[in-house]
């Protein structure tokens, strides 16, 4: 009688927990937004780790949406100057891109990654932009000649013209109409809800108006930031006000 007890604790058990792991993995692209608004990453390298430990990059889907996330962590380790960490993610994005353009081989999004990926080795060293600069720009401008609109590959180019110095071909004024383009096709695609990468984008061109002294246009690119997510703790608490100070 206790066996058969014990056995039906085991199996309800088991039932509870399998649906829940179940919902985990459906739900990523939820904790990476969760994640992002929020400003812990630490959990974002959890869903990392579970995509990597699990069969969920079977589907080039999968495998878009886990580049995605190595894209959006090694952005951040980079800006926090965590270059070491850096360094051990982006091979592992780059390993992934390389199998699914086998796949996909003319996926505009995709070659827009590789050359975010050769940028990202070109950031942790600088010498390195001699030999890799002309392999990040062909995949920047394949993916653009397949399609013009590719939003992965316009803000990809507009943060490079931005942040490039003008001697070598920076242009921040086009770098920022490129970025701004990216947000109106998001936005007419109806891509803009619980998007991490949508929030992304406003955070970067508000920063981007603040950098040429467009302070009023800044505050407009905050304020519709808040106002589509008022949680954004990036935002609000950190660059809205420093914004509003700035205008006193």
């Amino acid at each position: 009688m206790k066996s058969a007890y014990k056995k039906l604790c085991i199996l309800a058990a088991f039932s509870i927990i399998i649906p829940t792991l179940s919902i985990q993995a459906q739900n990523y692209k939820k904790i990476i937004y969760d994640t992002y608004i929020g400003g812990d990453m630490d959990k974002w390298l959890v869903v990392i780790n579970e995509m990597e430990r699990t069969s969920k990059t079977n589907t080039k889907e999968q495998k878009q949406e886990l580049i995605s996330y190595y894209y959006g962590y090694i952005g951040h380790l980079i800006r926090n100057k965590n270059y070491d960490k850096a360094e051990i993610y982006i091979p592992k994005g780059e390993k992934l891109i390389t199998e699914a353009l086998k796949e996909r081989l003319s996926n505009p999004t995709l070659h827009a990654y590789k050359a975010s990926f050769i940028g990202f080795r070109i950031t942790l060293n600088k010498l390195k932009a001699f030999t890799l600069e002309s392999e990040s720009s062909e995949n920047l401008e394949l993916a653009l000649k397949s399609d013009p609109n590719n939003v992965q590959a316009l803000v990809d180019k507009g943060n490079s013209l931005f942040h490039m110095p003008a001697i070598f071909g920076g242009n921040k004024i086009e770098g920022l109409k490129l970025l701004i383009k990216a947000m109106k096709i998001m936005e007419q695609a109806g891509k803009t809800d619980q998007n991490w990468f949508y929030l992304n984008l406003l955070t970067v061109i508000g920063k981007s108006y603040t950098k040429l002294d467009k302070l009023q246009e800044a505050k407009l690119i905050y304020e519709k930031t808040l106002r589509k997510e008022p949680n954004y703790k990036l935002v609000k608490e950190v660059l809205y006000p420093e914004l509003l100070r700035k205008l006193k």
